[in-house]
């Protein structure tokens, strides 16, 4: 493994040479004391301080540099090189939060930020440009002094400036490498020097990893020829890693839990950190800020309440997965969000032990909004439900002539329908009276059979509806449409329809947040 440029004496080991002097050449006490003041006179408590290269102009890019104020190797953490790679920009989002324990830790989560919010993999300015489009290839390399674009340019101005001794650059790749060659997903790339480190970092990475889906170790040549990891590499003499995830068929909330798991067992590994900081999604919430949890794995059509509730200053938005269903992650929110999809995928990803955290987590007063399968999953009906509240849905199955048994849950393509809420949902929600909201199968709530859960109080009522089939005539007119129940110190709101997909109601949903929220 290459030796990074500098590696400065910490604290802790100006004190042991201390002690040597002491067994060795019989220095006395009071001058050990003078010293052992000096040491803890050196440490400083860590600071945190951020900016923007290129303020004004079309590629803004934010830093943050956490400095621990003791010694230690200083560390490059980058995201969203690639506009399309969205799990790096939010790992490196969330790790500039963890606490570091040595060194300095300088992060640049959006090196892309346009390209990230439109989506595309290159540089906008210069996305008809094949020499400069791709920002990673655009960094100086043996052959070109000079990174080719204003942009790059500026970024490897300010990185030079810190002289990272090491260097974790998150990508994604648009398929698992051991299963098609054309993508490097899910692989960590190192240079040859560097396999043994790089050896650890997948099998950390790896522990929990479908076996069809492991990691490889790409070290025969290291980052690509123009990247910021081969260019930190070649030119500041940095130990320069790539982490590639696989954004096909997995939710970004595992993905970024993978670049969390990678760059924890790197920062441990080198001491910066003191402890595995992988669940480590959200720092404390500000003060009049909410800490939101939007689940993201299977069942969960979540994009449209992301959108929603994405930039507003009053809420730091994480996804979360099957994975973050426990006490150590669940306690940094204050509400969970449930979004539309299917209720039973959602809930059997979740699992049995996963339900308990998250009743547990309610009880403990955190909020739960759940959204159209969200509000299923809120139910007491099924074997998957949360049972937050005494609450059936309402899904006989008749036989239909010409086409058999059919389930009366599902009522046909989405519509809008009429939905009138009470006033004190007119209060809390801020829509009044009778609205058009879209809807699309929701639950048909009632009350349930078991006394022992919460009785929901009724928020809003359909007042048009939506069928396919005869026996459904009727059965949603009068019924509730929002319901809100407390589960032990906790808040529900379980909603039917979808205010978010409703053209000047989407504001809604960041209220029904917080309504719910243990703040």
């Amino acid at each position: 493994m290459t030796t990074p440029r500098s590696s400065p004496h910490s604290a802790g080991r100006l004190f042991s040479a201390v002690l040597f002097l002491v067994s060795v050449l019989g220095v006395g006490l009071a001058e050990v004391a003078t010293v052992d003041a000096q040491v803890a006179a050196s440490t400083q408590p860590q600071t945190a301080t951020s900016g923007t290269l290129g303020t004004g102009t079309t590629w803004e890019t934010p830093w943050y540099v956490i400095d621990s104020g003791q010694d230690g190797p200083t560390v490059l953490i980058t995201g969203g090189v690639h506009g399309n790679e969205p799990a790096g920009y939010r790992a490196a989002e969330q790790i500039r939060h963890w606490p570091i324990s040595r060194g300095k830790l300088v992060v640049m989560p959006q090196i892309n930020r346009l390209g990230l919010a439109a989506n595309i993999r290159w540089s906008p300015e210069h996305r008809n440009d094949r020499l400069r489009r791709d920002l990673n290839r655009s960094f100086p390399t043996s052959e070109r002094e000079d990174a080719l674009t204003e942009h790059t340019r500026a970024i490897w101005e300010f990185i030079t400036r810190h002289q990272p001794d090491w260097v974790f650059d998150l990508h994604e790749g648009f398929d698992f490498h051991r299963l098609n060659a054309d993508s490097v997903g899910s692989s960590v790339i190192a240079f040859p020097d560097q396999r043994d480190f790089a050896k650890r970092i997948q099998q950390a990475v790896n522990a929990d990893v479908d076996p069809q889906r492991r990691f490889d170790l790409l070290a025969k040549s290291g980052p690509v020829v123009g990247s910021l990891a081969r260019a930190c590499h070649e030119q500041l003499g940095a130990v320069s890693f790539i982490f590639e995830t696989t954004f096909k068929d997995q939710p970004l909330s595992l993905r970024t839990r993978q670049h969390r798991r990678m760059v924890s067992t790197a920062l441990e590994s080198i001491g910066v950190i003191a402890e595995d900081c992988v669940d480590r999604l959200a720092p404390q919430p500000a003060r009049g800020t909410t800490n939101v949890a939007l689940f993201d794995d299977s069942g969960a059509n979540e994009i449209k309440v992301m959108k929603v509730l994405e930039g507003r200053p009053e809420l730091l938005v994480r996804k979360v997965g099957r994975h973050d269903m426990r006490p150590g992650v669940l306690d940094q929110f204050d509400v969970l969000v449930f979004p539309g999809g299917s209720g039973s995928k959602q809930g059997k990803a979740i699992g049995p032990t996963g339900r308990d955290h998250v009743r547990q987590f309610i009880r403990d007063g955190g909020g739960v909004v759940g959204i159209c399968a969200g509000a299923y999953l809120c139910s007491s009906h099924y074997s998957w439900s949360l049972n937050l509240m005494n609450a059936a849905v309402f899904n006989t199955t008749v036989e239909i002539p010409g086409k058999g048994r059919k389930s009366m849950w599902y009522r046909g393509p989405a519509t809008d329908v009429d939905v009138e809420l009470t006033d004190h949902a007119s209060q809390v929600l801020g829509v009044s009276g009778t609205q058009s909201i879209q809807y699309q199968n929701g639950p048909i709530l009632s009350p349930g059979d078991n006394d022992s859960l919460p009785e929901y109080e009724p928020w809003a009522f359909f007042r048009t509806e939506n069928g396919i089939y005869e026996p459904q005539k009727n059965t949603m007119l009068g019924a509730p449409a929002i319901v809100f129940a407390r589960y032990g110190h906790g808040r529900i709101l379980a909603i039917s329809p979808h205010f978010e997909s409703t053209s000047g109601q989407a504001g809604v949903i960041p209220r029904a947040i917080a309504h719910v929220s243990r703040n």
